[in-house]
């Protein structure tokens, strides 16, 4: 790794130049600016990608597809700090879950130089570079070769889908998710998309997009109207071939405006709840980058100062539930992927409907909480003391 104690003079003698790029005289390779939507985005990659690879890699070889991989660096100019790419994050990931030598790397960029910067960056952070393939040309291209093969030899697959405009195709997205034990984590281009809905010569490519041409229905829509169009749209289609999808708005980081949405596509639940809980976890608590109204980092999340958030939910559940017998994992899947509630909220309004809303029928009797294949008997009215009229 790069030695921490010379990187603050480092920083300094950084550089912005016109092409959107940092260098230093010191280093062979470039860097990109490192916006905070960004950054928030490479965290949850990390914190989600070392609980997968623990998971997933137990008893499986894996592999890690990065489409649009990069350059592998990037600089804050706010921190003055150097950071790593998705392809760099995702290995020291696996080294860290000591899964690196069961892991197989693809990494594709349509420019070549930025392959070979990122390789530059590989050796001068001191991550090892084995068990990796380097493509270089069109992601729609390259893929569908990588995809023959892991589709004759299946292994638990995740997909890093990050282009920079419309350029990636739902037929490719449907063809991995067709593949067992494949996740996707697809950057919706949203601002751009709706930048171009309205030109003819962009239509195709659109359609391609979304893997249908119901779109053109939403052209004439503006503003709110029109983003929740498309993004429904496009989780529509995601759930056609992945029974778990999750999107997160990512604001700009100084508008309030949406600038994309991350899709995570899941055929586990595991993956799903993992993923927010990644997100939430170093977000304070949001499923969401909310741009220039992110935050305090340094304060706690409000999710875990309030009660009314999970006495709203369990009013969703008994309004939803109310007379029949579920498991509580039907309960789970109805949530998880839906709204903005964590698996920990799900549970624990559940649980604080025991008793006057409903009983648990556990599989295990020595149990003290409730699993996934316990049923939940919903009462037909709650059991109140007559002077009670309120749900909650």
């Amino acid at each position: 790794m790069l030695d921490s104690s010379k990187l603050h003079e480092i920083y300094r003698k950084y550089k912005r130049n016109k092409i959107e790029k940092y260098t230093y005289d010191d280093f062979d390779f470039y860097m990109w600016p490192y916006e905070a939507q960004t950054k928030v985005k490479h965290k949850v990659l990390s914190e989600y990608l070392y609980v997968w690879a623990i998971k997933l890699g137990s008893v499986n070889d894996i592999v890690y597809y990065d489409g649009f991989c990069g350059c592998g660096a990037y600089y804050d100019d706010k921190e003055q700090e150097f950071n790593l790419g998705s392809p760099i994050i995702a290995k020291q990931q696996f080294i860290r879950a000591k899964r690196e030598s069961k892991s197989s790397f693809y990494l594709n960029d349509k420019n070549k130089d930025n392959i070979e910067n990122l390789k530059k960056v590989f050796l001068r952070t001191n991550t090892p570079a084995n068990n990796i393939t380097y493509t270089i040309g069109e992601f729609e291209d390259n893929i569908k070769e990588f995809l023959d093969c892991l589709e004759k030899n299946p292994k638990p697959a995740f997909f890093m889908i990050d282009p920079f405009g419309i350029n990636a195709h739902f037929s490719t997205i449907k063809r991995i998710m067709n593949i067992p034990k494949t996740e996707v984590f697809f950057n919706f281009m949203y601002n751009f998309t709706r930048r171009f809905t309205g030109y003819q010569s962009t239509e195709e490519n659109i359609t391609n997009l979304f893997g249908t041409d119901q779109w053109l229905q939403f052209k004439s829509l503006k503003g709110n109207d029109k983003e929740i169009a498309l993004k429904n749209l496009y989780r529509q289609q995601l759930k056609k071939c992945a029974k778990y999808v999750y999107q997160y708005r990512m604001s700009f980081p100084n508008d309030r405006r949406t600038y994309y949405y991350l899709f995570h596509a899941s055929n586990n639940r595991d993956g799903c709840s993992i993923m927010k809980d990644s997100f939430a976890k170093i977000n304070q608590g949001n499923v969401e980058f909310l741009g220039p109204d992110q935050p305090d980092p340094n304060q706690l999340a409000l999710w875990d100062l309030t009660s009314e958030k999970i006495e709203t939910l369990q009013t969703l559940i008994w309004n939803e539930f109310k007379g029949q017998t579920v498991l509580y994992k039907d309960i789970v899947d109805k949530y998880i992927d839906t709204t903005t509630y964590l698996e920990r909220h799900i549970k624990q309004a559940v649980i604080k409907l025991e008793g006057k809303y409903a009983s648990f029928n556990h599989v295990n009797q020595k149990t003290r909480t409730i699993d996934y294949n316990d049923s939940v008997i919903f009462f037909e009215t709650p059991k109140l003391k007559p002077q009670q009229t309120t749900l909650f």
